[in-house]
């Protein structure tokens, strides 16, 4: 019967053209050196090899907008017991603490980790063991004392997991990397000496671990042998693994499928760059030669063999006169691929515009739909990042409410909290939405917004639909709440005093508390009353002295001028 370790290993086996593209992208990535090959992949000698650094610029813009993303978390439900917004704080406590965990150890943030593989990897993975610390945690320097929460999430990078699902999510997961020798021996060198680990007459630098997770156990495999197996009672695998669903290899069921599934950042441009480098590898040769260029010369000898490659400065021979070497007009056919292949990048990519790099201005509207273009990029794998994110928080949930314990402590130094995890535990549902930020595509939406607003459409729609704020309603009501204050003095003035009140107490203004206290008199109400809310009759407003009121809409007759006496406005008003 098969191990675990054994379909692990042919998981591999089968997902070989993933790997492979995997690492053909990491080279993109890392900008390898380019070396122009002929047709049998042989490097061509005497050229001047050139590597574009397109692909890295691509890659740090894409997963710098991602990491720069507003975030917000909504949790909601249909039972009004439920505190959601207690949820979201409890949930942001959680990431909190994991992030400040992983920093400690120098790694990096769940979402630094998790944009990087959803741009390269195509995919993101985790590993979420929640428990409460034990003596041997404290030992191992995990937490400082029994019964402390650990929050355990580690970030797996996806070239080296391998896994099966099942029908309610995975069966079993395996992480498969080589690990630095002696961190291996420090961990589990008891157990590598109680089965035989070790490698006869080397000394050995790595060591070859396998971390395979199931529905209900553990097991360590190292040199291929299996050191560890233990139980855990979660009820299901403790590993979240989610795709970014491009490249439909998921859809499309070919033999060769599994390296469509997936896909990086990279998979319309990945032919391109090798062929832009090639390019103006070439350009680049021929104007050294250009200026050091071969000659010909008349010869009688003809047994000669010229060479495979003419180098720089060399001498061939011919039956004529001496001349230059007429390369033919390889320039102008130079310059027509080069703009058909720098077209097709930036459509796989990201353009000019993007980049900053135009020498002229753009129309609101043609901002707006670079932007769409833009977001096309970015938002499978925004949707896979919150689903991701989804995901991890329902499972720490579960682990969390499994522990038994009525409240736990959580949070970073100097912002924890005790959460009841009574109201933790019940029916509710979390969501993800990430939203990019851009000045240039956010004034541009402004300028289209402003524009629909006077052309009498509605707030509501200009806000949801044109200007896409991240919580219209919000921002409705914010817009009646400001302008609340433009209609009624009197509604200006109460919030006026509430802020300079806030001021006096929250930062020891004694010239605002003066100030405060001066705008209550004037209203014939006390510093109390308002900070109670009490409602207070606005003074009554004086009138003019010399003359008759003022009207309210207007006065004296239709299509005439209103008669009015000498107004002289009363101090103080």
């Amino acid at each position: 019967m098969d191990t675990l370790y054994d379909k692990m290993k042919q998981k591999e086996d089968e997902s070989s053209a993933l790997l492979e593209r995997y690492r053909t992208d990491y080279d993109l990535l890392n900008l390898k050196k380019y070396v122009l090959s002929d047709i049998k992949g042989k490097a061509i000698p005497d050229i001047i090899n050139v590597t574009l650094n397109k692909p890295a610029i691509f890659a740090a813009n894409i997963i710098s907008s991602l990491g720069s993303c507003s975030q917000q978390t909504v949790v909601t439900s249909s039972r009004g017991s439920v505190d959601t917004h207690y949820i979201e704080e409890f949930q942001d406590a959680v990431y909190n603490a994991v992030n400040l965990r992983l920093q400690k150890r120098g790694q990096a943030s769940l979402n630094s980790f998790a944009d990087v593989q959803l741009c390269i990897r195509g995919r993101g993975v985790r590993r979420i063991l929640f428990r409460l610390a034990t003596q041997e945690d404290i030992t191992k320097g995990e937490a400082e004392e029994v019964g402390q929460l650990i929050p355990d999430i580690t970030s797996w990078d996806a070239r080296y997991v391998t896994y099966e699902r099942g029908i309610n999510g995975l069966k079993w997961a395996a992480y498969h990397i080589d690990r630095n020798w002696s961190a291996t021996e420090e961990q589990y060198g008891a157990l590598m000496q109680k089965y035989g680990v070790y490698r006869e007459g080397k000394n050995p630098v790595k060591a070859n671990i396998a971390d395979i997770w199931t529905e209900d156990h553990n097991e360590i495999w190292i040199e291929g042998k299996q050191v560890l197996e233990q139980p855990h009672d979660f009820g299901f695998c403790p590993v979240i693994l989610e795709v970014v669903p491009l490249g439909y290899g998921n859809i499309l069921m070919e033999e060769d499928r599994l390296q469509h599934e997936g896909e990086s950042i990279f998979f319309m441009i990945r032919d391109i760059i090798p062929e832009l480098n090639r390019l103006v590898s070439l350009l680049q040769t021929l104007n050294q030669r250009q200026l050091l260029g071969s000659m010909k010369y008349p010869t009688a000898d003809t047994q000669q063999e010229p060479p495979d490659y003419p180098k720089s400065m060399e001498v061939v021979n011919v039956e004529k006169d001496l001349a230059p070497i007429d390369y033919g007009d390889a320039r102008r056919a130079a310059e027509m691929v080069y703009n058909f292949l720098e077209r097709s990048l930036q459509q796989g990519s990201i353009s000019d515009i993007d980049l900053g790099n135009l020498q002229f201005p753009l129309s609101a509207v043609a901002l707006v739909t670079v932007g769409e273009n833009r977001d096309k990029v970015y938002l499978p794998r925004l949707d896979t990042k919150a689903y991701l994110n989804q995901r991890t928080a329902e499972m720490f949930t579960k682990q969390i409410l499994q522990l038994g314990e009525s409240s736990i402590e959580l949070g970073t130094p100097g912002h924890t909290k005790n959460f009841n995890l009574s109201k933790i535990d019940g029916e509710y549902e979390t969501s993800y939405k990430y939203f990019v930020k851009s000045p240039q595509l956010d004034i541009a939406k402004l300028t289209m917004g402003a524009s629909a607003l006077k052309m009498g459409l509605d707030r509501e729609t200009v806000y949801t639909d044109i200007m896409q704020y991240e919580d219209p309603k919000g921002m409705i009501q914010k817009y009646y709440y400001d302008l609340a204050e433009k209609l009624s003095p009197n509604v200006l003035r109460n919030r006026t005093i509430i802020k300079l009140l806030e001021m006096a107490e929250d930062d020891g203004d004694e010239d605002a508390a003066r100030d405060a206290q001066i705008m209550a008199a004037e209203i014939g109400a006390s510093l109390e009353q308002i900070r109670q809310g009490v409602e207070v009759a606005p003074p009554e407003m004086p009138k003019p002295e010399g003359g008759e009121e003022l009207p309210l809409l207007g006065g004296g007759k239709v299509g005439g001028v209103p008669r009015v006496a000498s107004v002289t406005t009363p101090e103080g008003v």
